[in-house]
């Protein structure tokens, strides 16, 4: 029985995926090892590049050594949230969206950042897409200098909150529509962080399992009773 794998996939979670099935192991018979993240390629286009992940199958008469912590990561939060400021300007600009204030503020592990314009729907756009985008393009510019890499959320008109109000209703129908027929439940194709929303949703929840499967603009999440392993 082969006990270790290295293999690629559209992103870790479908690497994962691909893994475990050659290994015919489940998640929890194996160590997993993030060597490469991936990319999308810029807004989706160009540059992207799969993600790549090691498998080790467990040896379950090895009794595990302690993890040992890994030292905090320094972030200069005071630069990311300036380098961030710049980077949004320039490229929002560059769509000939006009900004009437940037506020930019942190937490322990994002910079988070909300624009002003008189072009909200514009910044937007469909279904949250060209914000992503830009959110997504940001959040690689800061990855070029380790002491910038932080997390980015960019914002505007509330609509980060807006969106996960109105996940949560949908989330709570499909609930409902579960708990009544006993099937999977399938949501329309969305974004990989509506995605994984959903998935932090129903986890919190308790009492269902969610999945993905489609490929690109047409993934999609999908969600059914848990089955009791006791």
């Amino acid at each position: 029985m082969q006990k270790e794998l290295e293999i690629s996939g559209k992103n870790i979670e479908d690497a994962i995926e691909k893994g475990l099935q050659e290994l015919n192991c489940s998640k929890e018979d194996v160590e997993i090892k993030v060597l490469d993240e991936g990319t999308k390629g810029l807004f989706g286009l160009m540059g992207a590049k799969p993600a790549r992940v090691h498998l080790t199958v467990k040896d379950k008469n090895r009794k595990e050594e302690p993890k040992k912590e890994e030292p905090k990561r320094e972030i200069d939060f005071d630069l990311a949230c300036k380098n961030a400021k710049e980077y949004v300007e320039k490229i929002v600009s560059m769509m000939n969206i006009n900004v009437t204030d940037i506020k930019v503020n942190h937490d322990d592990e994002t910079v988070n950042i909300d624009v002003a314009t008189d072009s909200g729907s514009l910044l937007i756009g469909r279904s949250g897409q060209s914000l992503n985008a830009l959110e997504y393009v940001v959040q690689l510019m800061l990855n070029t200098n380790p002491s910038t890499r932080a997390k980015v959320t960019i914002d505007t008109e509330n609509y980060r909150q807006k969106q996960q109000d109105r996940l949560k209703t949908i989330a709570n129908k499909a609930i409902e529509y579960v708990k009544r027929t006993k099937k999977i439940y399938r949501f329309d194709p969305m974004s990989a962080k509506d995605r994984k929303f959903i998935h932090k949703y129903f986890k919190n929840i308790g009492g269902f399992d969610t999945f993905s499967e489609g490929e690109g603009a047409m993934r999609k999440v999908g969600v059914k009773l848990s089955i009791d392993k006791n």
